[in-house]
């Protein structure tokens, strides 16, 4: 099997999903997918496990986590870019490596590592990291660059990211250079950052762990900032940090701390360049897509995911989603990728949708306060109905002005003309304008208001 199957089983260790979403995320013709899906089922057959199933449109593979060890234990093909990391961090991690026994470990021809290490090759020489041939013995590090410490780091991530379904080699790797349970770590790290009132995610523990990592292995702070050691929240991070991480090395607490204390005050945690990258990004989306009102957390949001988008873009990091866009987000999402391309932006098909649901929210506030008039059209219809009716409305949305009919009036032609509302709702479809429910429900009504909205600001861009 090979670099495709290997995706795939990523793909279905995270979610399920379609060949066409498949196709969009591994730029792989979906009849070699539909091949390799029955060459992972003639495998999985072989070692005794469940196969790959077919339900509408989305492929799943159902396995217990057990069943998932089993699989990926058995599984031993690495792509290209798992290839790279594994000697990049093999390499800088041991500030040794002998491409030979490499050879061994990786089942891999002379030549196939050779250009795996060309790719790590090329990198230190671009970012300024030295190594010697040691005659007989292998390559040593000489000088490693900041640039590739903080790569190191970054592609450390993701080791952790997956470290649940990684192959034998990456595993192996893995264990090798962390000196920590990560269970364990989770349940010390965890009130740190609930009690800082940082939001928790995988991606930002997997962040930290790999950082501890860094701190024993680099003599150089990849966050220190003197300028924080006086703060309040330097301080409070670091009372949290010893009082849950007394076990910590002291000196992956102070980078623990520098960096929470980054990550709170100045929020780039990941990379200074990245917030400039995506402020720019964030103005030109606003503009681009007439967003003029703006609440700050919502733009909040809109940051955060583009920001963790291009991130993860630049560092192959890839979170699969079983996405799915109706025809108005349709529209965004071409949007979206025409502006990326216009102005060289890159994303992953799952980080898009992130962007897209961010951007409709933005679209949504935007837009609520253009509906003043709403009109509910209803079958049975008494005094007590519109009573409680009004008096439930004023409070969903006290700014916009709803009237009350009994559908009979308009079948009659007695009603006027529909024209004066913006929008009509109805317990049935009077005409292909009038959004419909089965009964009245204020989730429903809500859910309505905002589709409305959503629309006129598609309309707002989109009718240009």
């Amino acid at each position: 099997m090979n670099t495709t199957a290997a995706n795939v089983l990523k793909i279905l260790s995270q979610t399920e999903m379609s060949v066409e979403d498949m196709h969009l995320y591994l730029k792989v013709e979906k009849n070699a997918i539909l091949k390799t899906i029955s060459q992972i089922n003639d495998f999985l057959e072989s070692i005794d496990l469940p196969k790959i199933e077919k339900k509408e449109d989305a492929f799943h593979l159902i396995l217990t986590k057990k069943q998932w060890e089993i699989l990926f234990n058995n599984f031993n093909v690495l792509t290209v870019e798992e290839r790279i990391d594994y000697l990049y961090i093999k390499f800088i991690a041991h500030g040794f490596l002998n491409l030979e026994k490499e050879k061994e470990i990786l089942d891999l021809s002379r030549s196939t590592i050779l250009r795996c290490f060309q790719s790590v090759k090329d990198e230190f020489l671009k970012n300024g990291t030295r190594y010697e041939y040691l005659h007989g013995k292998g390559l040593l590090i000489t000088e490693l660059s900041f640039s590739d410490k903080k790569i190191f780091h970054r592609k450390l991530m993701k080791l952790f990211i997956e470290e649940d379904i990684l192959v034998p080699p990456l595993k192996s790797l893995l264990i090798d250079i962390k000196k920590f349970d990560t269970k364990t770590r989770l349940s010390q790290i965890y009130p740190i950052l609930k009690f800082s009132n940082i939001s928790v995610n995988y991606f930002l523990l997997s962040f930290l762990y790999s950082l501890e990592i860094c701190s024993e292995i680099f003599e150089e702070s990849l966050f220190r900032n003197e300028s924080y050691l006086e703060t309040k929240e330097f301080n409070h991070i670091k009372s949290l940090i010893n009082k849950y991480g007394r076990d910590f090395h002291p000196k992956y607490k102070d980078e623990l701390a520098f960096f929470l204390t980054t990550l709170i005050l100045d929020y780039y945690f990941l990379d200074k360049d990245n917030k400039v990258r995506t402020l720019k990004f964030l103005n030109i989306l606003k503009e681009e897509f007439k967003i003029s009102n703006i609440t700050s957390e919502l733009e909040d949001m809109l940051f955060h995911n583009i920001y963790l988008a291009l991130f993860k873009y630049k560092n192959n990091i890839i979170d699969f989603k079983n996405t799915y866009f109706n025809e108005n987000e349709k529209i965004l999402l071409n949007k979206l990728d025409y502006i990326s391309d216009k102005h060289s932006y890159d994303f992953f098909l799952g980080d898009k949708f992130s962007i897209v649901f961010a951007l409709k929210r933005a679209l949504i506030e935007d837009n609520f306060s253009k509906i003043k008039n709403v009109l509910f059209l209803f079958n049975e219809i008494n005094a007590n109905h519109y009573t409680l009716f009004k008096r439930s409305l004023i409070k969903l949305a006290p700014d916009i002005k709803f009237d009350l009919e009994a559908s009979f009036f308009h079948k009659k032609n007695i009603l006027r003309d529909f024209s004066d509302y913006d929008l009509v709702i109805s317990d049935e479809k009077i005409n292909p304008n009038v959004f419909v429910i089965d009964f009245y429900c204020n989730s429903k009504v809500q859910n309505i208001l905002e589709e409305k909205a959503f629309c006129l600001g598609v309309n707002n861009f989109y009718n240009e």
